[in-house]
């Protein structure tokens, strides 16, 4: 799985397709045309202010994607978006709530 960071691709994506929302994320997603997944993360710092729990939160997205994804033959742009708070108490729910996200991609 590649990441997701060129500007330019990340503003198409927000232009071109609708969010799906889960509790704390917005999800953006597109097939396309490469033979690999892309991935792109955006944690505010307004929503998780200390850099080292953004940066945990987002290895720790990029891993449920890596294992759970890597057996769909479809191939496609995700973007997922933090929009609320999360703390440590609850990131275990939302993390879990992702990854029935994930597994049910298609």
């Amino acid at each position: 799985m590649q990441r997701l960071h060129q500007a330019s691709d990340i503003a198409n994506i927000f232009s071109q397709i609708k969010p799906q929302y889960l509790d704390n994320f917005q999800i953006y997603k597109r097939p396309n045309t490469l033979e690999y997944n892309r991935l792109g993360i955006i944690i505010p710092k307004k929503q998780i202010p200390l850099a080292v729990n953004r940066n945990r939160l987002k290895r720790q997205i990029r891993e449920l994607f890596r294992k759970n994804i890597i057996t769909k033959n479809n191939k496609h742009d995700i973007l997922v978006l933090v929009r609320t708070k999360i703390t440590s108490q609850n990131k275990a729910d939302y993390l879990h709530q992702l990854h029935n996200y994930i597994n049910n991609l298609s």
